[in-house]
């Protein structure tokens, strides 16, 4: 049961989730409910192809994916292409996602930081238990490492959104509105996306084999659910490509109306 839970949501992230993330650089590519739409298209084969290409030319890392991926996720294109068009072209879509992925990247942000409590609570009962009362409960350090990892990986996007991670700013902070926008939808772009596919593209064979056996801790007390802990990853690849979507289209919209 577990393997094609993994496996759907591998397929909703890499067919679904990164071919929208293309929508905002449509929009500013073309305008109109079927140039944008193509545009959108064009632009997500690229991708998808500069992804091959990558994954011909870095055999060691195993990710050329098989000809049966390869049918399935044209598939998912050419439905994602006739939605985008139904619903109005790239500008619409990109309108009417930008609101729920912010809502859920703030959501989960918000959420997980309440978790910095609860582990300070945790780690300090786990002192006091040890040293003052001299008993010791594994599952107990274990959800330390849980909830670090939970506020780590999920709050990323989070942080993202609301300009929160050490920015090394010399010249963006005092550029010009305009200017600043055009470094954010670049570096989105241009850094942010790839890595977040290619981390998502490596991490789901290792979180797969881990739902496919449904990992628990080496430890008897411990925690019997190391499949979550490491499901975070694409979590947080997910999580923080939704961040840079909103940042994309917000630029997009600035760039659009100082052209």
């Amino acid at each position: 049961m577990l393997t094609p839970i993994g496996d759907m949501l591998n397929w909703f992230a890499a067919g679904i989730v990164f071919p929208l993330m293309a929508l905002p650089l449509a929009v500013i590519v073309a305008g109109g409910r079927t140039a944008s739409t193509l545009a959108w298209l064009v632009i997500a084969v690229g991708i998808a192809g500069g992804g091959v290409l990558f994954a011909q030319l870095a055999p060691i890392l195993n990710l050329a994916p098989a000809l049966r991926q390869s049918v399935v996720f044209a598939v998912m294109l050419a439905v994602l292409f006739g939605a985008i068009f139904a619903a109005g072209g790239a500008s619409r879509v990109t309108t009417l996602l930008l609101p729920p992925l912010s809502a859920i990247t703030r959501t989960v942000g918000r959420t997980v930081m309440w978790l910095l409590l609860a582990m300070a609570l945790v780690q300090f009962s786990v002192v006091l238990l040890r040293y003052v009362f001299g008993v010791n409960f594994i599952f107990m350090q274990e959800s330390v490492t849980y909830m670090h990892g939970a506020v780590f990986l999920l709050a990323a996007g989070y942080a993202l959104l609301t300009d929160d991670h050490v920015r090394v700013d010399i010249f963006y902070r005092e550029a010009p509105a305009r200017r600043k926008a055009l470094i954010n939808f670049l570096g989105t772009y241009v850094f942010l996306f790839p890595i977040c596919l290619l981390l998502l593209w490596t991490a789901s064979p290792y979180v797969a084999n881990s739902w496919s056996v449904a990992e628990g801790s080496t430890e008897t007390s411990g925690i019997q659910a190391v499949f979550i802990l490491k499901s975070f990853i694409p979590a947080f690849a997910i999580l923080l490509a939704m961040g840079g979507f909103v940042i994309a289209a917000r630029a997009g919209e600035i760039l659009r109306e100082r052209a």
